[in-house]
């Protein structure tokens, strides 16, 4: 009996660890297909596991914290490599194994990381074998034993260096609080073990551990600041410390709670703060963002929404809606940027708050809000459009809107810092606008200039597509009308697994610009048969926007990363069969109007 519940459990066992494996092959295939929602759930799995075998190689809890997220790293960029991938476990082991074993022998002869060495140079009494250029270097060569320093105080050159490097730290260590200062001298210049220090502070030594991880995380960007001859503000050091926080408009121009259009909502805000409170479905028809639509040509993934070119599209569009920009825009190095399509062409920047927190106190202190990328919004969102409203240099935060929370949030200047994707954009009113605008003959004419280019665009967008086109070659897009071919050919592939967080953001997004298309058309300042076709493109964009509801209502916008079931799957193709005939008609109506305002034109009426 007991042999025979032996072979029971272990045939259990093994068909818990073959469907595990199966598991894993599967969320492997569609990470290389570029789900991220899939990398993220085989890391959600995995990464207690890893701490586990880095923890026991180094004994180091906190070093293991650090091995582990660049060993997760290099999994993301290198997954493409893994032929086998059913032997995702055992890649996964073998690169984390090899970034543990990398910072051990940067501690030296002993195989274990001392105090700040892990980065550093290797174990050697020749100071030529020192990265003078590299704090953590700098600061492993200080930590030698008091004998090895001793022995070198006999060569006047060697103590003078010395002696300046321990200045350079010193002078360092002014970015650190005084608990943190502290801590770092206990455990780096008198060299106590953290459980010593816990004992002098009354603290349990993992918050020792935590102190120091903070502090040096401080120290490298200090030493950022140090290296380009940064000074701290002045009003910093005099103890001046500014705030300010502009009055953000209730609601987001849509009426309910959530608001996918994110960048509408922005642009909606912002103006609301300039004193002009235009309407959403005039800011998405003359923003253009109501005509769009874009599918990524690996699955249904969200980022087709986000990918344009920002540099150029943002400032257009709000200079449509009257408005002056001023941008910053930047990438970090070594950190996995999302989105890279629409940001590749963007220079890599330093993860220091005076390259960005001036611009941003700059802009709010003039009255005028800033346009912010945010890779920390709240769930369901993944990261999203937001606007900066204020900041105040006393908690060290910038508060901004998030479409998960009505009231906003707070980032620290290290959150924005640290953001791996810049970009702001400053915004203001032009000059005649803020002076009263135009006349109304005037006004009247420059709308239907407006109306004309918004209809035209969205012609030339359904039938071309965005002439944006990422140059990393394994991204692509479809868009404008062949969208919905290559979403439908998604959907009834046999070899692509449709990412389902991705079905559901698009559904609903391209449900709400199909709704603002139609009410935008209805109301644009055009007369006659012109109006007419105008009026029956907006009509069939209601019916396409109603179709795009039905599908969102099937796949609801959650996070998930659950299968389509192939029933699922064609109900979603129905409706998107549906909404292409019903936008297709809508581009045909307006091709006709384009064609009798130029018949308007020509006759001079």
């Amino acid at each position: 009996m007991g042999v025979e519940a032996g072979n029971i459990r272990t045939g259990l066992t093994e068909t818990n660890a073959s469907a595990t494996v199966d598991r894993d092959k599967a969320l492997v295939e569609r990470a290389q297909q570029g789900d991220t929602e899939a990398f993220g759930e085989l890391i959600e799995r995995y990464r207690g596991k890893a701490h586990g075998w880095v923890e026991k190689m180094t004994g180091d809890p906190f070093m293991a914290d650090d091995v582990v997220q660049d060993a997760l790293i290099r999994a993301f960029l290198h997954l493409g490599s893994l032929t086998d991938t059913s032997r995702f476990l055992p890649w996964l082991h073998r690169i984390v194994r090899n970034q543990a074993n990398m910072r051990l022998r940067r501690g030296g002869v002993h195989r274990k990381e001392r105090p700040f060495a892990s980065l550093g140079a290797a174990a050697d009494p020749d100071s030529s074998r020192v990265d003078w250029e590299d704090l953590d270097s700098i600061l492993y060569h200080l930590s030698r034993t008091a004998s090895d320093a001793a022995s070198r105080e006999h060569d006047p050159a060697e103590h003078l260096l010395r002696k300046e490097l321990y200045e350079t730290i010193h002078a360092l260590l002014h970015c650190l609080n005084k608990k943190e200062r502290g801590i770092f001298k206990a455990y780096f210049f008198h060299q106590l073990s953290p459980d010593e220090i816990a004992a002098m502070y009354r603290m349990p030594t993992g918050s020792i551990y935590t102190y120091i991880h903070r502090s040096r995380q401080k120290l490298r960007k200090e030493h950022i600041r140090v290296a380009l001859g940064l000074v701290r503000d002045k009003k910093e050091g005099s103890g001046m410390k500014l705030s300010k926080l502009l009055r953000l408009p209730d609601g987001n121009g849509h009426g309910h709670a959530l608001g996918v259009l994110t960048l509408a909502d922005s642009l909606w805000r912002i103006l609301a703060i300039l004193g002009d409170r235009r309407d959403m479905a005039e800011l998405t028809g003359l923003s253009t963002i109501a005509f769009r639509m874009k599918i990524s040509d690996k699955t249904t993934f969200a980022d087709g929404i986000y990918v344009f070119d920002w540099r150029a599209a943002i400032p257009e569009m709000f200079q449509e809606l009257g408005c002056e920009v001023s941008l910053l825009c930047g990438q970090l190095a070594n950190s996995p940027v999302p989105l890279l399509g629409a940001v590749e062409r963007f220079p890599v920047v330093l993860p220091i708050e005076e390259a960005v927190i001036p611009f941003i106190r700059k802009h709010i202190d003039a009255g005028r809000p800033v346009l912010y990328f945010d890779t920390q919004v709240s769930r369901p969102y993944v990261h999203e459009w937001a606007v900066i409203c204020g900041y105040d240099d006393e908690k060290r935060v910038v508060h901004l809107t998030d479409p998960m929370l009505p009231e906003g949030k707070v980032l620290t200047y290290d959150d924005v810092a640290d953001n791996p994707v810049r970009f702001l954009a400053g915004i203001g009113r032009k000059p005649e606008s803020a002076a009263g605008g135009f006349s109304m003959p005037a006004a009247t004419k420059k709308a239907r200039e407006q109306a004309r280019r918004s209809i035209r665009f969205a012609v030339d967008y359904a039938r071309n597509g965005c002439g944006y086109v990422p140059r990393t070659s394994y991204l692509g897009y479809t868009s404008g009308l062949a969208a919905y071919d290559r979403w439908i050919g998604h959907l009834r592939s046999s070899h692509i697994s449709p990412n389902r967080y991705g079905m559901g953001q698009l559904s609903v997004y391209y449900a709400e610009t199909k709704r603002y298309a139609a009410l935008y058309l209805r109301g644009v300042p055009i007369e006659g048969e012109a109006m007419r076709m105008t009026l029956l493109a907006s009509e069939a964009y209601e019916h396409a926007a109603e179709a795009m509801e039905e599908m969102s209502g099937l796949v609801p916008f959650i996070r998930s990363s659950a299968v389509l079931t192939p029933e699922l799957r064609e109900a979603c193709t129905v409706q998107l069969g549906k909404a292409k005939a019903f936008e297709s008609a809508a581009i045909e109506y307006l091709e006709k109007s384009i064609a009798l305002l130029a018949e308007e034109e020509g006759s001079g009426r």
